[in-house]
């Protein structure tokens, strides 16, 4: 049987080609109808791992035996074919001759399938990795997977020094980092925030808000400088709250200062201090975790009774918001 051109006209050729007939070619020029069956790829003979790994002719799909690591193959150029591994064995990544995903080393295990096409000779590129047991791969944090619900840990990220980042809306939310500064965890659009303000005045005898009308940090947008002056949660949590309050050189000896913690319009928390000399500074703090529903709100407030408006000095009195739950 000589040489079959399909040069794509919609005419569909139907042949039997004589198998292990030389010298025969087929060449397509159009759709391939192979007339309702499939086409067929073989499993090829054991490879012996070694460096390179040689890449037989007599298959599309090989087991591979041993436990040699390599970093190349000895392969034809536009190859697709499909490696088992039986054992444990490192393939280094390369950039050309071996492309591995996530341009990091891969170590198998028994059961591990790897598909790979050469796009040159002998530059590979491993287009899927599957492992027996389900995990990931390096590049992206290796998955354990501890067992069904209620068995052992599961764990992200064991082997690999990289930084875990998880991202919603294209926003990273949080991220863990895996090299230098291992183990630290950022939250960048955590709720909470930072309220201060220039020097405040206070009438005598009245338990006043603290206009706080500067704010150093805000992400979620949840404190109001402009009119109510105060933190309003987005979302129900445990809070860290910190008020502070800290007096001018006015309070006498015997007299007192006083911050408050206000929560929905009602006290949760107060700390005062009492002047022992005459013209004394007082600075005082109230610290809690605040249980928030969402809209809830918190807020700062100052009392004393000097007898005559005092003024609580400059950026030293403050409402600190961090959700920690």
């Amino acid at each position: 049987m000589g040489q079959i051109d399909l040069d794509g006209s919609n005419s569909t050729l139907k042949a039997d080609v004589i198998r292990g007939q030389t010298g025969t070619t087929v060449k397509l020029g159009g759709v391939l109808d192979t007339d309702g069956n499939y086409i067929q790829t073989e499993k090829g003979g054991d490879l012996t791992s070694a460096s390179p790994l040689v890449i037989d002719t007599d298959g599309d799909y090989f087991d591979v035996t041993g436990t040699v690591s390599f970093a190349a193959m000895t392969v034809a150029a536009d190859r697709q074919f499909t490696l088992q591994f039986d054992g444990i064995l490192t393939m280094t990544h390369h950039a050309t001759n071996l492309d591995l995903p996530g341009e990091a080393n891969i170590t198998t295990a028994a059961g591990d399938v790897a598909t790979f096409q050469s796009t040159g000779s002998n530059t590979v590129q491993c287009i899927n990795y599957t492992r027996a047991d389900g995990t990931g791969i390096a590049g992206g944090g290796d998955f354990s997977d501890g067992g069904e619900a209620g068995g052992a840990a599961r764990t992200l990220g064991n082997t690999d020094a990289f930084d875990f980042a998880l991202e919603t809306n294209n926003v990273e939310q949080l991220k863990i980092e895996g090299n230098s500064g291992a183990g630290i965890v950022t939250m960048p659009n955590q709720s909470g925030c930072f309220a201060r303000r220039s020097a405040f005045n206070v009438s005598t005898g009245t338990i006043t808000l603290f206009t706080l009308d500067t704010v150093d940090f805000d992400p979620q947008n949840e404190y109001d400088e402009v009119t109510n002056f105060r933190f309003t949660a987005t979302n129900a949590g445990k809070y860290l709250v910190i008020c502070q309050t800290y007096s001018g050189a006015h309070i006498d000896s015997g007299n007192q200062s006083t911050t408050y913690m206000y929560k929905n319009g009602g006290s949760i928390n107060s700390q005062f201090l009492r002047s022992s000399v005459a013209n004394e500074y007082i600075g005082t703090q109230c610290i809690e975790i605040v249980s928030l529903s969402a809209t809830d709100y918190v807020d700062l407030r100052v009392h004393h009774n000097q007898g005559v408006t005092v003024s609580y000095l400059s950026n030293n009195s403050f409402l600190m918001v961090a959700k920690i739950a």
